[in-house]
């Protein structure tokens, strides 16, 4: 289009370039964008950016915390992780939760999944499931802590029973790493089953209807249409299930009460962090160790994560 002006007493043309309404637009855009951007931006950068490359620095010194001298040392918090027997035992402990743990979760969370979608009732107890995963883990291990105890309530109920040969001590040196594991399962469990039901629930009926007039059973359905149909849901369930095995470390610390520290039997990589930083009837106040577990802690994950996108990785299916 062009606009007509006069000049002089003669018409003359002046062209509107739509670019430059549009560069002039854009202009106006970013001097809104960046007021609002901005504050958020900062409080990120301030309060997460900054103490994760704080964290990085910290790891290749000897620091024992605000006020004292930060000295450089390397490699050498690193190596000494592969040499310190309560580190080795929690990494080792911290990979059984993530493995065998995650193995146990996700088969009876897809069993009830499948389960639970057949019932009538299945939205009542979908939330019934999804109940233990709003209670605090604080909460839980105190709560589980009292139940398991020698004579808590479950061996009480068990030798009145007459089960007394069943009554051991939950908590004792032998078992409390496998009550944790089970407990652990327990209170995710609900969330997952929800996580995987999302999934299923898209599923269109007809390709059951399908898979049932080719003959196919149960397992067989499951196989062929459920796990390929509802694959990428249950990647990100993996993913997040290993983010949130890795970090445990609230419910362990309840089974011990706030002032105890676990057992290396019983420690997690965040336990063995915590014990190195502030943790001890005597803290150590080793802030570079402790810092150098943390960045393990999240090279860890960002290597498994990868390593299960690209195994678990498959053509998108659209239906």
């Amino acid at each position: 289009m062009s606009a007509i002006s006069v000049t002089g007493g003669r018409p003359r043309t002046r062209s509107s370039s739509p670019s430059g309404g549009g560069a002039s637009l854009e202009r106006q855009r970013r001097r809104i964008f960046w007021p609002f951007v901005l504050p958020a931006l900062s409080a990120y950068v301030l309060f997460f950016i900054a103490p994760a490359l704080f964290g990085v620095v910290a790891s290749f010194s000897e620091w024992r915390g605000a006020g004292t001298e930060m000295r450089f040392n390397g490699i050498a918090n690193y190596v000494r992780l592969f040499r310190d027997p309560y580190f080795l035992s929690a990494f080792a402990n911290t990979m059984l939760i993530a493995f065998v743990c995650g193995v146990v979760a996700f088969a009876l969370a897809f069993s009830f999944s499948v389960v639970v979608r057949e019932m009538r009732a299945r939205v009542t107890i979908r939330s019934l499931l999804f109940i233990p995963y709003l209670i605090s883990p604080i909460a839980t291990g105190v709560a589980f802590g009292l139940l398991l105890a020698p004579q808590g309530m479950i061996n009480t109920i068990l030798r009145s029973i007459g089960l007394g040969t069943l009554a051991i001590d939950w908590l004792g040196p032998d078992n409390q790493f496998r009550t944790i594991m089970a407990v652990f399962v327990w209170l995710n469990l609900g969330f997952f089953i929800i996580l995987l039901m999302s999934g299923i629930d898209r599923i269109p009926p007809y390709f059951y209807e399908e898979a049932e007039l080719a003959g196919a059973n149960a397992f067989q359905k499951f196989v062929h249409v459920t796990l390929p149909l509802s694959w990428d849901i249950v990647t990100i369930a993996v993913v997040l299930w290993l983010i949130g095995a890795i970090k445990v470390f609230d419910l362990i610390i309840s089974f011990n009460g706030l002032a105890g520290v676990p057992a290396a039997s019983s420690a997690t990589l965040a336990i063995a962090q915590y014990v190195a930083t502030v943790g001890g009837p005597v803290p150590a106040y080793q802030m570079g160790y402790g810092s150098a577990i943390g960045v393990f802690m999240v090279v860890l994950i960002g290597l498994l994560v990868v390593v299960v996108r690209r195994v678990m990785r498959r053509d998108a299916l659209e239906f």
